[in-house]
This record gives structure tokens, sequence and C-alpha cells, in this order.
């Protein structure tokens, strides 16, 4: 069967005198050829096959998204290891908890964040090397990334056949990538993709797509390559020949007219972004179709947006300018695309239909369940959670709730699972950041909401009690309960805890605005379950002009 690694060591081959890379440097871009693209990855991979990396070790990567990433990414693959990403932004507590938990045996790392690993070594036993992929560093486990290219430049000379027998030593049933990803309640869990689920997945990807890309393909990279999205775009690229230009979030829309890209795949944030100056810029006049044009440089014919739900306003926008933007349904732990729309074949309300190996049905209560040989192998030391994520008959349970049309296409009508995506793509546990506020003496409960929103914002309920308490400690005086709950006084002492908690978050995960209802949530309003549960999306609907408002 087919590998990504072994994908990538064919096409480098048949490709080897293109441009498969363009990648930042001081006086603008400079162009990676296949060959060169080849040539560090496998010393990359032979490097690890020499210091013990064989089937099932872990090799993480800890950087954002560069060209160094990717090298990292497939040596690992190609050194019959597991690649796990970690995401950039992370904690360093969260770092940590990723890098413990997977078992990680070599961690790659951007110099910025390498202080991170180090404070946690100690605690780190199995980490063998850590491998600084731009810079020097002085320790006994660091070594460089160019010593590391010198390495493994000498050990082909020294057997030029090794790196083909690893590639094509991988089996199907092998682990490609452990990815984390956030759940409900507890810590990350660990996906476990196999390559047969990776490549099978692919291989249905460019099924349902590969006439719609053009002949010629240039992509402008920013997402981040810890999250399948990125990775897979990555991927898709080594399948077609792509040449990838990469880029940042806050330069990737301003280079699209210079650079012209032919293929862009990105969250719905960013689609939205091109909307709204296309519309803004017509004020002077000008057709806004037109200017959309000018904005993505008049070669774009590829779009995909992924990670959240993008608004049916901005589709047929795009779409009267000749652009449409392909949306599918995915997760994770489907590897991760279950359905797709198809510019043959789509329903803008919809997410589209199931993927040829893919099977996809409705449970009594609605929620969207699937089997296919693109379903994980489970999540990394929780056979619990494992169990949990399938049915009796095998099929995934998704945790979402869904539809079909009488034509066939999926629609996804709600959440049965507690997780908020924002419109960048992110998946956030709620729960968890909400637990940060269970023991104040003035928050009964908070209440984050922004799904498909740019960022988070919340509902502050109140402690009666606390509240008066508070307000006869420091001699504040009040006519009313309700004139006192929304005091500015109560309303600093939120936002102080506010403050101090999103200081020990991810910018993501961040409460940037509150409202305050005075009341307690109560289980006859329904708002919460006899064993104060809260119900979110009863919340959500109740309160949806105060949430909104916030925005």
């Amino acid at each position: 069967m087919n590998t990504a690694a072994k994908i990538l060591l064919e096409n480098a081959q048949k490709y080897k005198d293109e441009i498969r890379f363009q990648i930042p440097v001081e006086d603008g871009f400079q162009a990676v050829l296949w060959d060169e693209y080849l040539d560090k990855t496998r010393s990359i991979a032979l490097y690890l096959n020499h210091i013990g990396v064989t089937r099932d070790d872990k090799v993480a990567v800890y950087s954002g998204t560069c060209v160094e990433w990717v090298y990292a990414g497939f040596a690992a693959q190609a050194s019959q290891g597991v690649l796990v990403p970690v995401y950039h932004s992370n904690t360093k507590d969260q770092v940590h908890y990723v890098l413990e938990h997977s078992d990680a045996k070599v961690v790659f790392v951007q110099k910025v964040y390498l202080q991170n690993v180090l404070d946690s070594l100690q605690k780190l036993p199995l980490i063998q090397k850590v491998v600084c992929i731009d810079g020097d560093f002085d320790h006994p486990l660091v070594v460089s990334l160019n010593d590391v290219y010198e390495q493994g430049a000498q050990l082909h000379l020294q057997k030029p056949s090794l790196f083909h027998d690893l590639v094509h030593a991988i089996q199907k049933d092998d682990i490609a990538s452990m990815i984390y990803t956030s759940g409900t309640t507890g810590q990350p869990k660990g996906v476990l993709l196999s390559h047969e689920n990776v490549v099978d997945n692919g291989e249905d990807w460019l099924t349902v797509l590969e006439d719609q890309i053009p002949q010629e393909r240039v992509d402008l990279l920013w997402l981040p390559l810890s999250h399948i999205f990125g990775w897979g775009e990555i991927g898709l690229g080594n399948t077609l020949n792509f040449t990838t230009w990469f880029v940042n979030p806050k330069n990737v829309l301003s280079l699209m007219p210079d650079r012209k890209p032919t293929v862009f795949m990105s969250v719905p944030a960013y689609w939205e972004k091109l909307y709204i100056q296309a519309q803004d810029k017509a004020r002077d006049g000008s057709d806004p179709l037109a200017n959309l044009l000018e904005l993505t440089g008049g070669r774009l014919q590829f779009c995909l947006s992924g990670g959240a739900g993008l608004k049916r306003e901005v589709k047929d926008f795009f779409l009267k300018a000749g652009m449409f933007i392909v949306e599918g349904y995915g997760l994770t732990e489907a590897s991760p695309t279950l359905t797709m729309n198809s510019r043959h074949d789509y329903d803008f309300d919809s997410v589209g239909k199931p993927f040829p190996r893919v099977e996809v049905k409705l449970l009594e209560d609605g929620e969207i369940v699937a089997k296919g040989s693109n379903i994980f192998k489970g999540y990394y030391k929780n056979q619990q959670a494992s169990l949990d994520a399938v049915d009796t008959d095998g099929y995934l349970l998704t945790g979402d709730l869904g539809e079909f049309t009488s034509d066939g296409f999926l629609k996804i009508i709600g959440r049965k699972k507690d997780i908020i995506v924002t419109a960048g793509g992110k998946n956030i546990s709620p729960q968890l950041i909400e637990q940060h506020y269970a023991d104040d003496p003035l928050i009964e409960h908070l209440v984050l909401y922004g799904n498909e929103k740019k960022y988070l914002v919340a509902m502050v309920t109140l402690r009666k009690d606390g509240v008066i308490s508070f307000a006869r400690e420091n001699d504040i005086s009040f006519e009313s309960y309700d004139q006192l709950a929304q005091s500015m006084q109560i309303r600093d002492q939120i936002q102080n805890k506010v403050d101090q908690v999103n200081g020990t978050l991810s910018s993501y995960e961040t409460a940037k605005s509150f409202f305050v209802f005075p009341q307690s949530l109560s289980v006859e309003a329904g708002h919460i379950t006899p064993s104060l549960k809260i119900k979110r999306n009863q919340i959500h609907k109740d309160f949806f002009d105060e949430f909104e408002g916030l925005y």
C-alpha cells in the first residue's frame, strides 16, 4: 500500500528539479527543490533510525509552521516512528503533558520554545534527544538540526539503500501519527491514526476533488502543521506537486495579490475577511466581485474551508466570482474527513455527502456516526475513552447531531458533545476552562460561548451570599441585590478573576468579555440538570441576544 513517506520518496525522484517550497528568508523567499526536500527528510530519518527510533517510538515536533516542521514530520514517519505534533501556542503545562503522556523519545523544537522543553526534562526520562531546528544550544541532550543533517548524510553514504528499505517496510496498521485533541472533560487525548487511516482518507479526497484542482498548483500555507488540516495540505501538495509558499497568519492575505495562488485552504475567518474587504472596497463604486478577484490574485480556483462552518452568504459571493468554496465535515478521529461538498454535487446548506469509503448514518437521537477504514485506532493509553468512542457496531460516535436531505446531503443541526469550535477552527473544551472559576467566592457559574466566532465570550452568574458578604466587607452600599450584582465594584472583581484565569490559558481559550446574569441558574428554567450540570445549548438559546451583544 501507499504511505505518505512512500509518496514523498517517489514524487521527489519524479520531480526532483522542480520547486516544492518557497520559504521566507531575510530578503524575500528562497526556493526549495524536491531533491533538497527529500535529502533533508532522508537525513533526519536516518539519524532517527541511528539513535534507535523504530516502530511505535514517538517523535514530537513543537514548532510554528515552517519547512523544518515538514522535514521532521515526514522523517519521523519514514523512520517507522510515530509523529506527535505539539501545538506551538500550548502553555508550558500543556506541552509537558503531551510530551510525558505520549512517551516521546525525541523532540524537534524551535529555539523560542526550547526552554519549555528543557524545564520539563527531569520529569521526562524517556526523551533521548532534543533537536533545535533553528540554532545551537549548549546542553547534553540538545543537538542542532544542522548536525542532524550532517550525520544523516554520512549514514546515507554508508548505506544508500537504508532509507528506501525503511520506507517500504512500513505496514498499513503501523501508527503514523498521534494527534492530541481536546475532549469535553479531562486532559487532551492522543488520537492514534494508522498509515491506512490517513492514506485511505486521502485517496477518497482525491476521488471526490482532484479534478477540481487546477493543473498549475500554487498554494499559500499558513495553517498550523500541528493540526490535521495544515498537515493534510502538505500531504496533498506532496501527492499533486504543489508549489507551496510558507507564509504566516498576519501576511497571508496581503501576499495573495502578488503570489497569485491557485489553491487556498483556510479556516472560515479568512474567507470572511476577504468577503468583507471586497465589500468595503466597493464603497468607492467599484464592483465587489472584481475587488475579490484583485484581493485573491485573480487565479484562485480551488478553495477549501475547514475547521468550522462558513456563512452561506460568503460561499454564494465567492461562487458569483467564479470561486467555489469546498466545505465538508469530519474530526481528527476520522483522519479527518467524513463528508464533502463537490463543485459537481453540492448543497451549501449542508456539509456534503459521505466519502466513498465512509459509511455515515444517524442514531435514533440524531447523532452522526461513521464507519470506514479511515476511523482511528483508539486513544493512546486510554482504553475506556477508546471504548466509549465507538458503539457496539463499531461506528465512531461523533457527538454531533445531523439530518440528511432528500438528496443525501448531511446537515449539522447541533452538538451533542460539549465542544466549542471557533471561526479559527480551534476545538475548545469549555468545561476545562470553566472549572477554573469553580472555587471563586463571587462566581457561581461562568458559561462560555463562541461557536464559529472569532473569540470566546461568557455569561457569569453570581453566588448571592458571596456577593453580599463582599459588599459588606468592603463598605459597598446598595439598595437592592440586583443593583449590587450589576455594580462596577462587583464587575471589577469578576474582571480580575477573568484576567487571572486568562493568563493561564492559550489566547484562543480566553474570554474576551462577559455579561452578568444576577439570578442563579435553575433546574426549573432548564439551565441546569438535577445533578447541577449546566445545559449549555439551552443557556446559549435563552441568552442568545446577550451573548451576541458582546461581539
